[in-house]
């Protein structure tokens, strides 16, 4: 029981840690940001530096928590056991999704590609479950909510896709005299 307890005091730690380094490297590529001359109050560095400040504050709160001896305990499973086994399946899935949502997104578009990354994420939260009549509608309409809060909210261009122009897009008119 002591060990146990020793582990995941080490294990938060470390991960708390994690957060820590995560919220300073945000502040300070937030602070490297070009500050423009046009933005009166929200800049680009703002949002940057408002999660790296939450980051910092709630990761010094978990590690002093932690070294007071207040650690997170599992909850328990009703109906079942735990399952200490590894399941590479739905980590393949989640990763293949995430490569396929990397590659995908300039060739075939934000739409098509997030789609297919939720809609693995859901097969790998819960395969057993899972049906793709279901799952695939309700990953498609998140994709559009979120292409649609990223276009028209924060007035940000995802690619649409499809852009098979490989070649210059600029017209070229010879004429002789």
């Amino acid at each position: 029981m002591i060990t146990e307890t020793k582990r995941s005091a080490k294990g938060e730690l470390v991960f708390t840690s994690f957060l820590f380094v995560a919220g300073v490297v945000v502040l300070w590529d937030a602070s490297q940001l070009p500050e423009l001359q046009m933005a009166d109050f929200v800049g680009s560095k703002t949002f940057p530096s408002i999660i790296g400040w939450v980051l910092v504050v709630l990761s010094i709160i978990q590690l002093i928590a932690v070294f007071r001896g207040d650690l997170g305990e599992p909850e328990d499973i009703e109906g079942g056991s735990a399952d200490r086994a590894l399941h590479f399946k739905p980590f393949l899935m989640m990763l293949g999704g995430l490569v396929f949502f990397a590659f995908g997104v300039p060739i075939v578009g934000f739409l098509v590609s997030a789609t297919v990354l939720f809609t693995l994420v859901v097969f790998a939260l819960n395969p057993k479950k899972t049906k793709w009549f279901i799952a695939l509608p309700i990953a498609a309409a998140v994709a559009v909510v979120v292409y649609l809060g990223f276009t028209l909210g924060l007035q940000l261009e995802l690619p649409w896709g499809f852009d098979f122009n490989f070649g210059s897009s600029e017209v070229v008119i010879e004429e002789e005299w």
